[in-house]
């Protein structure tokens, strides 16, 4: 396990953990996710949840929302959520509940380009991103003052675990056709 600190104000931090699937996990849920039949759903902004467009409209992303605050919306709510305990897991979050599983896409428009910065939620939770593929589509760590201060490319069977009241965003790949995650928010168990 790869444990890396950012240097911001405020002393967050991410952890990776490379190639956290078996390989026949990672097989299938390929299959699954980049098949033909997979539903995809248009988002104007990929990091808010006002559907307006901005920057120049290429903000856009595409989302399959597997579980939210309303439970669970998807036939991909089994696989997607066994990912997620398994990662959820390996990175020793025997505290956390999983409050929430989105698959995210993003394509290529031929030139670099960041999304917005944000967090997922205004509460206190943690982020788990695992990367589907290779992609050049990084992920950007911001401080308050909205300065990229790190970065992680994805790598195929890639989790990556941090604060989620750091903000971050996607990208635009530019060399690869589209950049796949899963994104997992956690929560404290309270009970």
């Amino acid at each position: 396990m790869k444990f890396k600190v950012i240097n911001n104000d405020s002393s967050e931090s991410f952890r990776i953990i490379d190639n956290v699937l078996n390989e026949s996990v990672l097989s299938l849920v390929k299959d699954t996710i980049e098949s033909w039949n997979f539903p995809w759903y248009f988002l104007s902004n990929s990091s808010v949840p006002v559907q307006k467009m901005v920057n120049e409209g290429l903000n856009y992303s595409f989302h399959h929302t597997v579980l939210d605050a309303d439970g669970k919306n998807s036939n991909f709510y089994d696989m997607s959520n066994m990912m997620a305990l398994v990662m959820k897991d390996s990175f020793k979050l025997d505290h956390y509940k999983i409050v929430r599983l989105r698959w995210g896409m993003t394509m290529s428009v031929d030139k670099v380009y960041r999304n917005d910065p944000h967090v997922d939620s205004k509460h206190p939770h943690k982020v788990i991103l695992f990367y589907l593929q290779d992609s050049d589509g990084e992920t950007y760590f911001y401080n308050d003052s909205n300065e990229v201060i790190d970065s992680i490319t994805p790598k195929e069977n890639r989790a990556v675990l941090f604060d989620g009241s750091l903000l971050h965003s996607s990208s635009k790949p530019v060399n690869f056709a589209r950049r796949i995650v899963l994104n997992v928010n956690l929560k404290i168990n309270e009970n």
